[in-house]
């Protein structure tokens, strides 16, 4: 998802395509700050063969051996919707497909930074592979194999193969041909994540793999219009109820009406739009002339280093190593994204992460600048408090305060996945951004609101404690650097832990 691919310059004066974004951003913290997904082994029932009562955990076997535990979730209610499964950690959400005639189950990271749909193929010998659902001739008659191939380069790894064309069942909507990737050759990183592919729901129009998910949805007239919403389910409330809803918003997951923001263009596709500011508590912190990209394939939040400061300055008790912090685990602060005149509401059960070994809890907001300097990369961190509506014809995001049908913050309890605290907050709360500000309500917000000043004034300048300000200057110059290049500094460290900010950004070559 890189805007400024510096490290990249060289691979791409050979290209015809733009570098197109996608979002897998993977996130390693230091050993021990994670649960690993995939460590332990249990059995469910897939989607296609559920009743009214089954095992919300799953573990599949076919064809190779997958070690991976996928927490399924509700099959939804409304039309053209699909549930939306989890890793039990809040750190990779995910679709079940089908494909063809073939009944087997694949379970596809939902990626809305990325417009390519791949799933690991038959004839893919990677070491990744093998812990993986494969598919390819054989498991569908109707399968049709090209010569044509993709090759899509990450931060810190890479996926190749050949195009394929066959009809795909997302859930229980009636399947659509669609030209996807079957992957020859993924490397090492896939190995830490429960995901046999990406199902792209990008709006990036540089994509290798054409045409995207929802426009062949809507021209095989399976949807009324080019939009899905999204409900994010939070592991430890226990309803896993997450769903995508093609082709119109599910009213009963969100209060009053939606909050149209237009987004920023790109010529990357994101789904970017204008940050009105941000805070702790109800302290804003004047983040003046930011932007931020909303991906549902990253987990976290991360920004430039010296904003994260900026942010955890205003948490007592933060600590902070490099681009990652601590809080203590009983913080009550909410965080607050402001949007449209609106505040949104981070509940402490999402930004305070697990338990350390020092006893403080890891914050899910990262000091790493992944794109330019005023750009934020908003992931599910921040979208399991909202939900989310992503249009394509009218180039917009919807957001709404969740209502009554959707997660609740869970009681207090032991320190799991990506969120310890237990303190029960308000989940969103959509209230004015500031005392003038009016509800955008159900109409598209103005555009060109949004003051362009630098981002190092007012919010930089707030930063009083000492040691947090020189890691910030010291974060700053890293920045600067190529970002494959910190990327892969990120992984070098020893006994990583498998921790997924899922939010890719990637060059299709």
């Amino acid at each position: 998802m890189y805007t400024k691919i510096s490290s990249w310059t060289a691979a791409c004066l050979s290209l015809s395509l733009l570098p197109t974004a996608t979002a897998f951003y993977p996130y390693h913290f230091p050993s021990g700050s994670d649960n690993n997904a995939g460590a332990s082994r249990r059995a469910s029932i897939p989607h296609a063969a559920r009743g009214p009562l089954s095992l919300p955990i799953r573990r599949v076997q076919l064809p190779r051996d997958n070690i991976y535990n996928i927490v399924n979730s509700k099959d939804p209610s409304q039309a053209n919707s699909v549930a939306i499964d989890q890793d039990g950690n809040d750190l990779s959400y995910m679709v079940a497909v089908t494909i063809g005639d073939s009944k087997e189950e694949y379970h596809l990271l939902l990626d809305s930074a990325a417009s390519n749909t791949w799933v690991m193929g038959q004839e893919c010998s990677s070491e990744a592979c093998k812990t993986h659902n494969l598919f390819g001739v054989g498991d569908s008659s109707t399968l049709k194999t090209d010569t044509k191939t993709f090759d899509i380069t990450y931060g810190t790894g890479s996926v190749k193969g050949n195009l394929a064309t066959d009809v795909m069942h997302i859930g229980s909507l009636a399947g659509a041909e669609l030209n996807f990737g079957l992957a020859t050759n993924v490397s090492d990183e896939f190995r830490a994540y429960p995901m046999d592919g990406i199902l792209g729901i990008g709006r990036g129009d540089n994509t290798q793999i054409s045409p995207k998910v929802v426009e062949v949805l809507s021209s095989s007239n399976l949807i009324d219009s080019k939009l899905y919403g999204i409900h994010m389910s939070r592991a430890k409330d226990g309803l896993n109820d997450g769903e995508l809803n093609f082709g119109e918003p599910n009213k009963e997951r969100y209060d009053g009406d939606l909050n149209w923001l237009k987004t920023v263009p790109n010529n990357v596709g994101f789904w970017e739009v204008n940050l009105d500011d941000a805070g702790v508590g109800e302290k804003a912190l004047d983040f003046k002339g930011m932007t931020a990209i909303m991906d549902t394939g990253t987990s976290f939040i991360l920004m430039p280093k010296d904003h994260a400061v900026t942010l955890h300055n205003s948490v007592q008790g933060t600590r902070n190593s490099g681009e990652t912090f601590t809080v203590p685990c009983d913080t009550k602060e909410n965080l607050f994204m402001a949007f449209g005149g609106k505040r949104y509401t981070i509940s402490t059960a999402d930004w305070v992460g697990p338990k350390q070994s020092d006893g403080s809890c890891r914050s899910n907001v990262i000091g790493r600048q992944t794109f330019g300097d005023k750009q934020w990369l908003v992931g599910d961190t921040f979208l399991k408090n909202v939900y989310s509506v992503f249009d394509f014809d009218n180039s917009q995001v919807g957001l709404g305060v969740k209502g009554g049908a959707s997660s609740q913050v869970p009681k207090p309890s032991a320190s799991v996945g990506t969120g310890s605290s237990g303190n029960t907050s308000p989940t969103a709360t959509g209230e004015s951004s500031s005392p003038n500000a009016s509800s955008t309500g159900s109409a598209p917000p103005p555009t060109g609101t949004i003051s362009n000043a630098s981002p190092t004034g007012a919010a930089a300048s707030s930063i009083t404690n000492p040691s947090l300000q020189a890691e910030a200057t010291a974060g700053a110059s890293q920045s600067s650097e190529k970002p494959g290049a910190a990327v892969r500094a990120s992984g070098s460290t020893s006994s990583v832990a498998l921790a997924i900010a899922l939010g890719l950004v990637c060059l299709f070559m």
